[in-house]
């Protein structure tokens, strides 16, 4: 039975871990700026530079804005991981956490701006593709791929902001970059 102590950690508390952290690193240091523009900088690259809303999908491959400051999350979360918990237990918990945010986390978000990609075929998909969309126009769904953290904090949005007459808006998604995109792609200030 001591195997099935290591599954959890691999399968359910390292994924856990990634979806938790991912959605205080997205909300708050990425969008409210926690840590200054130098560090958000690259995810505003990404919502308004290569994928503004309207342009949230590109023929192939995935234009990635090379934002470090996830690996650093990742190699700080491994690092304390290994000084506070047994190796026997630090391993497969930070394995299961890498795995999942390379292969399932990075992957899938890849997948959502490309158009074509083969998982484009399944609704569940196309549903999370949308939760993510409605993230690129409003400060809500800060969960990449998946987005229970946004139900049990509050931010999850399953429809598009609109205006007074019904039209889809879209909200400046960061604090202090005055600068960003419409719906129809100009720069607003």
């Amino acid at each position: 039975m001591e195997w099935l102590k290591y599954a959890a950690l691999f399968f359910l508390t390292g994924p856990f871990l990634v979806e938790f952290v991912g959605y205080f690193w997205h909300r708050w240091v990425e969008h409210r700026e926690l840590l200054g523009k130098q560090v958000s900088f690259r995810h505003y690259k990404h919502h308004e530079q290569q994928y503004p809303v309207n342009k949230l999908r590109t023929d192939g491959p995935y234009d990635s804005a090379d934002s470090w400051t996830w690996y650093a999350v990742g190699i700080i979360t491994t690092l304390t991981a290994f000084s506070v918990a047994p190796w026997q237990y630090a391993l497969p918990f930070t394995a299961g956490a890498w795995i999942y945010a390379n292969y399932i986390v990075a992957k899938m978000h890849s997948a959502f701006h490309v158009k074509g990609h083969f998982l484009w075929r399944f609704k569940w998909f196309r549903r999370l593709v949308r939760l993510h969309d409605i993230h690129h126009f409003d400060n809500v769904n800060y969960g990449i791929c998946f987005f229970f953290m946004d139900r049990l904090f509050g931010t999850y949005r399953n429809t598009f902001p609109i205006d007074e007459n019904g039209s889809r808006i879209k909200l400046n998604v960061f604090m202090t970059y005055p600068m960003h995109r419409g719906i129809d792609g100009k720069v607003k200030s």
